[in-house]
């Protein structure tokens, strides 16, 4: 089970580092993420890697929540409980914000661009999209900051407890900015009149 989900992560951390890549590429501005995106998407939109890439976080999604069971269960220390914690929010975020972009796509025909992101920000879901998103992006980087410590807590620890302090510090600030640049604060965002409608997160 674990290694399995070992495997599967494997996949879905190469397409997050993409993706965290075109979020980065946005604090640009909305016409630096738009043709990042277009790049991006000639890889992840091919349909095979875009069903692997779905599969791979079906998997981490069957085997996390046996994994997040066992720490609790257990028990286990400190790290392993964040770890688990993190892990649940991670597993939330999944089924909603992927379940969300697939009803744009298939239902309302939405292209889900910057503006379907910054059209969350708009009302009446502003506050429950800085909260929504805010745990979902943390979460990522307090659980890889826990995996890093585990990786390194035999051999050095002292480098274990940087590497956790130093992700998780730098998950917040991205956070941040994130979220800053979304919700319009960074830069004037022009949301079209298609996206500015209720639906999910």
């Amino acid at each position: 089970m674990e290694r399995l989900h070992k495997v599967s992560a494997a996949f879905v951390f190469a397409f997050l580092c993409l993706h965290f890549a075109n979020h980065l590429v946005g604090l640009l501005g909305p016409g630096a993420h738009a043709q990042f995106m277009d790049a991006a998407r000639l890889v992840y939109r091919h349909p095979i890697v875009e069903a692997g890439i779905l599969l791979a976080f079906v998997i981490q999604i069957l085997t996390g929540i046996p994994l997040i069971i066992e720490i609790w269960s257990k028990k286990k220390d400190f790290i392993h409980q964040l770890q688990a914690a993190s892990g649940l929010v991670m597993v939330l975020f999944i089924l909603v914000h992927v379940g969300s972009v697939a009803v744009a796509r298939m239902v309302f025909n939405l292209d889900t661009t910057f503006a379907f992101a910054a059209a969350t920000f708009a009302p009446p879901l502003t506050y429950a999209a800085y909260g929504f998103y805010g745990a979902g992006v943390f979460a990522l980087f307090v659980h890889f900051g826990c995996i890093l410590y585990d990786i390194f807590k035999k051999t050095n620890k002292p480098v274990g407890w940087l590497l956790l302090i130093v992700t998780v510090g730098a998950g917040g600030y991205l956070t941040y900015l994130l979220l800053m640049m979304y919700s319009g604060h960074l830069y004037p965002v022009a949301i079209p009149e298609d996206y500015l409608h209720p639906h999910l997160l």
